[in-house]
């Protein structure tokens, strides 16, 4: 098993997380301590789903983007537990930066770092 963390703000959708997505077998959800961001921690099969289709759905489920005039700037997190996430991150990242035309603002962070503020995590499956 291995863990991903992913969190957002701005219509941020956790709970696509739990469909039944081949590999996903446990999924907790909740927000970071002091800011509007929701937090979805998932533990996966890294042979049935990758923690690249995982940071795609992520990008898929938010906007990433900050856009001159946004009455409030998102937020966007990718919490990374070694450096193979790390690097698929980074990678995913830098591909959307030829797509979009607006400042792509996920903050690519060690999960250590953070992991400790979370509250308030429900048990979704």
């Amino acid at each position: 098993m291995e863990r991903a963390v992913f969190g957002a703000s701005e219509f941020f959708s956790q709970k696509a997380f739990i469909t039944c997505l081949r590999g996903i077998e446990y999924v907790q959800i909740g927000h970071l301590k002091g800011a509007n961001v929701n937090i979805v921690e998932i533990w996966f099969n890294p042979w049935k789903i990758s923690y690249k289709d995982l940071v795609e759905l992520f990008f898929d489920l938010h906007d990433p983007t900050f856009r001159e005039g946004q009455q409030f700037k998102n937020h966007s997190f990718i919490f990374f537990s070694n450096v193979n996430q790390l690097k698929v991150a980074k990678q995913k990242k830098n591909e959307l930066k030829l797509i979009f035309k607006h400042e792509i603002i996920t903050e690519i962070t060690p999960v250590w770092e953070h992991f400790s503020s979370l509250e308030e995590i429900k048990l979704i499956l």
